[in-house]
């Protein structure tokens, strides 16, 4: 059996697929992992075929029953590796984190029936481009707005964003 923070991590990838499905994205994950965990593509028509736009998104996708969430927001203690990598103004794909929240109970985090596939709790997203560095050596509190869900509307105004230049 997979350790837990390799199921968390499993979880969080679906739940970004599911989003991005959903958005008619494509999705791929980098041969190596050197702070990207999937990077999104807009799917554009040329000449009555499909293919890559050009157009994406790189995440670095976490899960956690480790959090702070108030009324609104969400406190998470990212790792200062990650961290770098995410504020990093000079990257020429836009990156956020994706924070998935997963109930402290493991029998909680997923049910399935015949109606309905539930992944509890939900994803939180942040862009920290060109956030200042930090002084400390393993971890940076970082805080969501509780306004920044990650869903399907979230996702596809935020690829349209791109598609126009603007950075999440």
């Amino acid at each position: 059996m997979l350790p837990t923070p390799l199921q968390e991590e499993s979880l969080s990838l679906a739940y970004i697929q599911a989003v991005a499905g959903m958005c008619g994205l494509t999705w791929s994950w980098p041969q190596h992992d050197l702070g990207i965990d999937i990077t999104l593509d807009v799917v554009a028509e040329r000449n009555g075929r499909r293919g890559p736009s050009g157009f994406k998104l790189d995440i670095q996708a976490k899960s956690t029953t480790d959090f702070v969430r108030t009324e609104h927001e969400v406190k998470y203690d990212l790792r200062r590796k990650n961290y770098d990598d995410l504020r990093d103004a000079s990257a020429r794909i836009p990156r956020i984190l994706v924070l998935l929240l997963l109930p402290s109970e493991k029998l909680d985090w997923l049910a399935t029936t015949e109606d309905a596939l539930v992944l509890r709790h939900c994803a939180y997203w942040l862009s920290l481009k060109g956030a200042p560095p930090t002084a400390n050596s393993w971890t940076v509190r970082v805080t969501l707005p509780r306004s920044n869900l990650f869903t399907v509307q979230t996702l596809h105004s935020m690829m349209e964003g791109i598609q126009q230049g603007r950075d999440p």
